[in-house]
């Protein structure tokens, strides 16, 4: 099977979209498994969230210049939840190497389909409701990357003191659509989080990224030039029925890296678009809760809800009725063979979970 390519009508800016769709979405369990994680559950919407991400971007770039990258058992769900793709559009990591590998891997992939083409590196998971507002800021930021040897990221104005995010300082403040990136910042703490909000130069860190393919190349190739070569023999598969011995062999060689880590964090000129649409990563069943629909008594999430004096919990049980009594600041969350109930604030230690069902070899829970 030959690369995709584009129908001959889009013009370079109308650009390439690279779905990062290989998480396990453990800050989910136990409705997120390693057969079903997070990116494949329907929590924003009747739909998946790898869905909506599909859906959002294809109105824009068309269902040819979209290709997924996943890993593990998932190449096959991912498929059967976007059938308009070709097979060879879904591409299987066979082991997980952080984010890295993987946008080094699309790039490469990419360039095989339209090597003029700016390319936009996607989360598959994240919630974004305003689809129009959306796609025409990625419109815009494809036309600056076609013209310029650059790389843009959205940036998302924070609306709250928020610890557990990356933050981009710029050199604008509030109002200015596009501004110059001038550091990637780790997490602050809540004092540095909170000077960050009122000084109005920093927005999260949203992940998303649109690059110019030569800068990438120019950038990537002094940054991480292990990775590139490990994954170029790969590439230069792609479309053939050697390209899944080839990645078998690419990442047998290839270390483990975010993007962040090995790219991102280093440069000190960027672009940076400040979000003009709603947005959420929905990191955390707590941030689930944030977005899902109000329930009696000042909780939220999806299920029938008795509450007597139960305050501020949230809900994920959908087929029967759930009585809260005296309790606040619950995340309750049935699955078929297993049930979660935590503090809101002791969420974080669902990998302590995780680690324990991997100790104990409980791989059916996984």
């Amino acid at each position: 099977m030959t690369p995709p390519t584009g129908n001959g009508s889009c013009s370079p800016a109308s650009g390439i979209c690279i779905i990062m769709a290989g998480g396990r979405g453990t800050r989910f369990w136990p409705l997120s498994r390693k057969d079903r994680p997070k990116q494949l559950l329907a929590l924003a919407s009747g739909r998946s969230l790898l869905r909506e991400t599909f859906d959002r971007l294809v109105p824009l770039v068309g269902p040819e210049r979209v290709l997924v990258i996943t890993s593990g058992s998932l190449a096959e769900p991912t498929r059967a939840e976007l059938p308009e793709l070709d097979a060879a559009q879904v591409v299987n990591e066979p082991v997980g190497r952080n984010t890295a590998p993987c946008a080094a891997l699309g790039m490469a992939l990419a360039a095989r389909i339209d090597p003029e083409a700016p390319v936009a590196l996607l989360p598959a998971d994240h919630f974004i409701p305003d689809d129009g507002v959306f796609r025409d800021q990625l419109a815009t930021a494809f036309a600056v990357a076609a013209a310029n040897p650059t790389v843009l990221t959205f940036g998302i104005p924070p609306t709250r003191p928020e610890t557990g995010y990356g933050y981009l300082l710029t050199d604008a403040e509030e109002g200015t659509e596009i501004r110059r990136g001038l550091a990637f910042v780790e997490k602050p703490d809540l004092a540095t989080a909170e000077r960050y909000v009122r000084g109005g130069r920093h927005l999260w860190n949203s992940g998303i990224f649109v690059w110019n393919p030569r800068h990438f190349a120019a950038v990537a190739g002094r940054e991480m030039d292990d990775i590139v070569q490990a994954m170029a023999p790969a590439a230069a598969e792609f479309g053939t029925d050697r390209f899944e011995a080839a990645l078998q062999s690419a990442y047998a060689v290839c270390r483990s890296e975010s993007i962040d880590n090995a790219v991102m964090e280093k440069l000190d000129d960027f672009g940076v678009l400040a979000a003009g649409y709603r947005w959420s990563d929905l990191g955390s069943w707590d941030a689930w809760g944030e977005l899902a629909e109000g329930l009696p008594a000042e909780n939220r999430g999806r299920g029938e809800l008795l509450p007597l004096d139960a305050h501020g919990n949230i809900l994920m049980v959908p087929d029967k009725l759930t009585a809260l009594i005296g309790v606040e600041d619950l995340i309750v969350v049935d699955a078929p063979d297993a049930l979660l109930i935590c503090r809101k604030d002791q969420a974080q230690r669902l990998k302590e979970v995780i680690e324990r069902l991997e100790a104990s070899e409980r791989g059916d829970l996984l």
